[in-house]
């Protein structure tokens, strides 16, 4: 018998039923759909709304099918259409309905299936912070390793100024520090109880809501009770967050590809992670690197359909919100597989740096340090060193010769009225010397980037303290909810 069987004449038929139940999309929040069901049944018998005896054994049924889901062997059946009735079928068949029927006392479905998504959401947020800082640490890694080691700096995908393979890991970090900010505020945002909202206007009951969201480890309390059952925001946030870091992998992603080609030549992928062609026997593709730039996509769509799914729909719940799950879930399990492969992508990969110093020399990429010479050491204004440093690029290139070619350079400086020795000309315009001079903050040289580094590490470390600090509250939570020790 349904639950509404009282006022519908009719059961609803299957086609309907395919068309309408949940119970795929609702599988990864059995556990937390039993956590809020004994935070509520507790509350319940402080409260004085159900008898110690009725608390005793719904607390025992939804223990007995916490443990049951742990095992795999608790399954949603589709004819109780989604988590919450399956769960309260399944109370009734173990204590039967009379005490079965008293669980729903003061909750609805309706805050119900937000608190779910809440708790579910909340973790895994945690998780993938965890993922990014990982990555993170392991960039570091690589660029306490390379903080000697030359690259090539691009704008305008050409060759622009040399820096240093740690200048650019640390980039990366720079990045996804603002991304692990971003997932904290996510968090911030989620980690709120809205359990006892009811269907949209509370209830005569006398509840206390302070009390589920403590049991839960919540940290505050969607407090207005119709917001509390529409709100889909924290959704859309997560949603934002995560394309924000899908946007920042494919760009990570992008450059291993471009640098890994043929012209490039700068950046050795791991045959593990490539494939080569079915008909050009010569081909090592980038894969994984192609991959993780297309999976954006299904991120940044799920954002879209989310926001198209929320502008028609007023306040108090509407069946339009059950598509949030599916898309969220997949938004997930899409960014964290990508954070995870894209680590091991760059701890795989190895940068050439003889390639990069050939480029820097042969692309002009060390001319604008002989502009900055100019100004510091023949006192010339800055206009007038760039025209000087131009036309020596374009005579170069006019008689099919680069920086290296001294001598050619120097007659032409001299035409200009600046004398300067050989020693002096290759010291001004060496890849690694331009490198090193760079010591204003934030830039490329070794000193600085050691600065970097350690400014980095720093925010990492309390970016981390949040995390633990975090999921030892929600550890805790789930721990005495269960009266078991959890990990």
């Amino acid at each position: 018998m349904k639950i509404w069987a009282g006022r519908l004449s009719k059961e609803i038929n299957d086609k309907v039923l395919n068309y309408t139940e949940t119970t795929n999309a609702d599988l990864r929040l059995i556990k937390y759909d039993i956590l809020g069901s004994i935070a509520h049944v507790k509350m319940l018998h402080k409260q004085k709304i159900i008898t110690e005896n009725c608390e005793k054994n719904l607390l025992s049924a939804l223990i007995e099918i916490y443990r049951l889901n742990e095992n795999e062997l608790f399954t949603l059946e589709k004819e109780y259409e989604d988590v919450h009735l399956n769960i309260e079928n399944k109370i009734n068949c173990i204590i039967g309905d009379e005490l079965g029927g008293m669980l729903h006392t003061a909750r609805s479905r309706n805050d119900q299936v937000v608190n779910d998504t809440r708790l579910y959401l909340r973790s895994y947020i945690l998780e993938i912070k965890k993922s990014l800082e990982e990555f993170s640490d392991n960039l570091l890694l690589k660029s306490t390793e390379n903080m000697n080691s030359l690259a090539v700096g691009y704008t305008h995908v050409q060759p622009a100024q040399p820096i240093s393979l740690a200048f650019w890991y640390t980039a990366y970090v720079s990045i996804f520090n603002r991304d692990i900010t971003r997932l904290e505020n996510t968090f911030n945002s989620t980690n709120c109880s809205v359990l006892g909202s009811c269907a949209l206007s509370g209830t005569s009951f006398n509840i206390d809501r302070s009390y589920t969201q403590e049991l839960l480890g919540f940290d505050n309390i969607i407090g207005h009770a119709l917001d509390a059952t529409s709100s889909r925001d924290f959704i859309i946030e997560c949603l934002s967050t995560l394309s924000i870091i899908m946007s920042n992998l494919s760009r990570l992603a992008e450059e291993i590809i471009t640098w890994n080609s043929f012209e490039y030549g700068t950046l050795n992928i791991d045959d593990s992670f490539t494939t080569g062609s079915s008909i050009m026997p010569q081909k090592k593709n980038p894969v994984v690197a192609e991959l993780a730039k297309g999976k954006v996509s299904r991120v940044y769509g799920a954002l879209m359909q989310s926001l198209a799914m929320v502008k028609g729909v007023g306040l108090g719940y509407n069946c339009d919100l059950q598509e949030d799950k599916p898309l969220l879930w997949d938004a997930l399990d899409t960014t964290i597989q990508t954070i995870k492969i894209l680590d091991e992508h760059i701890k795989t990969s190895s940068y050439d740096s003889q390639r990069a110093y050939d480029i820097c020399w042969g692309s002009f990429s060390t001319i604008t340090e002989l502009a900055n010479w100019l100004v510091t050491n023949k006192g010339l204004p800055f206009r007038k060193s760039h025209l000087i440093a131009g036309q020596l690029t374009n005579f170069l290139i006019s008689k099919k010769a680069t920086l290296k070619s001294s001598n050619i350079a120097l007659d032409f400086l001299k035409s200009k009225d600046i004398e300067l020795s050989e020693e002096e000309y290759f010291e001004i315009l060496d890849p690694k010397n331009v490198m090193n001079r760079q010591v204003s903050l934030g830039s490329t040289s070794p000193t600085s980037v050691k600065i970097i580094i350690e400014e980095l590490e720093e925010s990492l470390l309390a970016h981390k303290e949040f995390t633990f600090r975090k999921s030892l509250v929600i550890e805790k939570a789930e721990s005495s909810l269960l009266k078991i020790k959890r990990g």
